[in-house]
């Protein structure tokens, strides 16, 4: 009994040595699932077809910067050589010979002659010639006149001629193609007038007095009637204190052309500053009151009015002065001193009134009026 106790108690020793609990097991490892690789491609091939439309597009715009740039030299290039008067124009002899050509492969069997006449009539001579005379302009005519052209070819047109051409007179020279001619237009006297005028006026601007009076002088021998160039070199006259010779100007406009009441007015100016009072209002009664000058009449004639004491002529100037413009305060005071010097107090009062109570008035005006009516006091 003892050895199978033994032998059974080996038995269980080497089952339990090669039990499954003793085996060692090894630790479990997870592997990631695989993802997928499309999106990523998809953005990469966007990423390369954005940056090569976009290298496309710049160097687009590097070639228009270019072009642009090229484009701006040349035509600075072309604007200096046109400035600097060295464009080339086609010379005569070059148009001559060129037409000599023309008129000799459309008429071969009469090449001598047509030779021999088409270079004696292209062969006109070009100068240039200064004008002399400012009386004179040149305008560039081109000759229009056809000329039959070659079977299957087109002549160029030749660029204008920057040089005055003496026209032939001979018609033949209408047969030249392409050719210009420049023709003298002369200006009327009355053109000349206003051209001489306008120059005087920018001499005058310029502080070229000097200028100006010789420009308007030369405009008003060329054409009496421009008024404008006469009101001009009067005032011009007046301004530096030649009124002799300023009136002398108005008188003489007014003899030519009495109805011209603006040489009236400024007769008047310069008869003022002359200390001419009675002559001044003299020029003034010729200017009737429905004048457009009417106002300026009525001022410059109250005024004159009452240094020479004649206070009924100064009443009738300020009273159609006040009916114009009854809100200027200094009228109705002009009118109350008029009627006052005639010894007219009831209206004289009633106008010193209407002075004071307007706006405009200096302070010392205002004084002399209240002093005034104290004075009056309650004379009838």
């Amino acid at each position: 009994m003892s050895v199978i106790n033994t032998m059974l108690k080996d038995l269980d020793k080497r089952q339990q040595s090669h039990g499954l609990d003793e085996l060692p097991v090894p630790p479990l490892q997870y592997r990631q699932a695989p993802q997928p690789r499309l999106p990523w491609l998809l953005l990469a091939l966007l990423s390369l077809l954005l940056l090569a439309m976009g290298y496309l597009a710049w160097d687009r715009y590097a070639a228009l910067e270019r072009t642009n740039l090229a484009l701006q030299q040349d035509n600075q290039i072309l604007a200096q050589e046109i400035a600097s008067g060295e464009l080339k124009q086609p010379s005569v002899e070059t148009i001559a010979s060129n037409e000599t050509a023309l008129v000799a492969d459309e008429a071969p069997a009469e090449k001598p002659r047509a030779e021999a006449s088409q270079i004696a009539d292209t062969q006109a001579t070009a100068k240039v010639e200064p004008s002399a005379d400012a009386s004179a302009e040149l305008v560039a005519t081109p000759k229009t006149a056809p000329v039959a052209e070659p079977k299957g070819e087109s002549t160029p047109a030749a660029k204008p001629q920057t040089v005055r051409v003496e026209q032939a007179s001979d018609a033949k020279t209408a047969k030249a193609t392409g050719s210009m001619a420049v023709t003298e237009v002369k200006l009327s006297p009355e053109a000349l007038a206003e051209k001489r005028f306008s120059q005087g006026k920018s001499a005058q601007e310029g502080g070229q007095l000097s200028q100006a009076l010789d420009d308007f002088s030369e405009a008003i021998r060329l054409d009496p009637a421009l008024h404008g160039a006469r009101q001009h070199l009067a005032a011009l006259y007046y301004g530096q204190g030649q009124l002799g010779e300023a009136k002398t100007v108005l008188e003489q406009g007014l003899a030519r052309y009495p109805q011209e009441l603006d040489y009236t007015f400024m007769l008047a100016k310069v008869l003022e500053a002359q200390g001419d009072s009675q002559g001044a209002l003299a020029a003034l009664g010729t200017i009737p009151d429905d004048h457009l000058l009417a106002k300026q009449k009525w001022v410059l004639q109250s005024h004159l009015a009452q240094q020479a004491s004649q206070f009924a002529l100064a009443e009738e100037s300020y009273r159609r002065l006040a009916r114009v413009e009854p809100t200027q305060a200094k009228w109705w005071m002009g009118l109350a001193y008029a009627l006052d010097s005639q010894q007219k107090y009831t209206s004289a009062k009633q106008a010193y009134g209407q002075a004071l109570g307007l706006s405009g008035l200096s302070q010392q005006a205002s004084d002399f009026i209240q002093r005034r009516l104290a004075q009056l006091g309650d004379i009838e």
